[in-house]
């Protein structure tokens, strides 16, 4: 799958990688129904480290579709329970795993 970061790039990454990041995704989704910025901010950096240590990076100069898209480290409370929002059918930021990726890379 194609993760986008917003602001810094893309990174392909195995579902399995993925699935292992639903407990920060579960964190994110705590602070925004808590309405705490801080620690939203936190867990956004989280996010951003776990999939850029687990990724692999593509390069700039290829163009392909993102499967996910993830806020900048910087998104507000509204932006972030925006895309919440978004996905709420299925899953948080991250695909879970009872949702299946397929939920996600249909999308």
């Amino acid at each position: 799958m194609i993760v986008r970061l917003m602001g810094l790039g893309q990174w392909t990454m195995e579902p399995e990688q993925l699935l292992e990041l639903n407990e920060i995704d579960e964190a994110v989704e705590q602070a925004v129904k808590a309405g705490d910025q801080e620690q939203l901010h936190k867990e956004l950096q989280r996010l951003v480290e776990a999939v850029r240590s687990n990724g692999q990076e593509v390069p700039d100069d290829l163009i392909v579709e993102s499967d996910l898209v993830l806020p900048d480290v910087d998104a507000t409370l509204e932006e972030v329970r925006e895309l919440l929002d978004s996905t709420s059918e299925y899953y948080g930021l991250i695909p879970d795993p009872e949702a299946g990726l397929e939920s996600a890379q249909s999308e």
